[in-house]
């Protein structure tokens, strides 16, 4: 396990490399790559060693979203298409009688990067316990800010080149979000986002953003969940 998790860190800190992660949320104004904003840290050493900072920082964790209580089934029928572009829809990707972790991110999203490398460890050790879907928001078919060859950098930065991801559009992504679109920033996309629902399909958490150190904390969660 020790392994495992230096690992993870040692993918996080080669993904922040990569790109601008200075910012917990994710926005058109953080491309991956790119300079984001320019502001002055106090400890140079924290963010050498790789620790996230963040600069705007309403909680992630939002046990009393808008949507919290919500059935999974009023999800059901969110129209969505494979990884290779089939329609499908997001009932399709739920077993009854597990927990549903959804995820919806982008391959320009810095805090997403951030975060997949977890979300991998998750999947791996708790694998066929939960329902994983992990969404891929996009602004178009084909969508100009995530070419092919930018998702499998991010698939292969974070250990999700095997994921079965699923991909959704602006009018499914917004769907999903439904009434905690109110609670997104003016100027941000809303993600990473990640919504928990407990073995009877119930909303039970939802987080915006993502530091390292609320990993553990999402991954008790859904642990909880899993024993109901």
């Amino acid at each position: 396990m020790a392994a495992r998790t230096t690992s993870v860190y040692a993918a996080t800190a080669s993904i922040r490399a990569a790109g601008n992660t200075r910012d917990r949320f994710g926005s058109r104004n953080f491309a991956a790559g790119g300079v984001g904003v320019n502001m002055r840290f106090g400890t140079t050493l924290a963010w050498s060693l790789g620790l996230s900072l963040a600069i705007a920082s309403p909680a992630a964790a939002q046990e009393r979203a808008a949507t919290n209580g919500r059935s999974i089934t009023s999800l059901a029928g969110v129209p969505l298409k494979t990884r290779d572009g089939k329609p499908i829809t997001l009932g399709s990707r739920i077993v009854s009688g597990k927990p549903t972790l959804i995820s919806i991110w982008a391959s320009w999203c810095p805090p997403c990067m951030v975060e997949a490398p977890y979300l991998n460890k998750m999947r791996k050790d708790l694998a066929g316990r939960y329902n994983f879907v992990y969404v891929n928001r996009r602004d178009g078919n084909p969508d100009p800010s995530q070419p092919a060859d930018s998702i499998a950098r991010f698939l292969a930065r974070g250990g999700l080149s095997d994921s079965d991801y699923v991909v959704a559009d602006v009018k499914a992504y917004q769907q999903i979000v439904a009434a905690d679109l109110k609670d997104i920033p003016d100027g941000k996309v809303g993600i990473p986002r990640v919504y928990l629902f407990d073995s009877k399909g119930r909303q039970v958490y939802t987080s915006y953003g993502f530091e390292p150190s609320e990993a553990p904390a999402l991954e008790a969660r859904l642990k909880q969940a899993m024993a109901k």
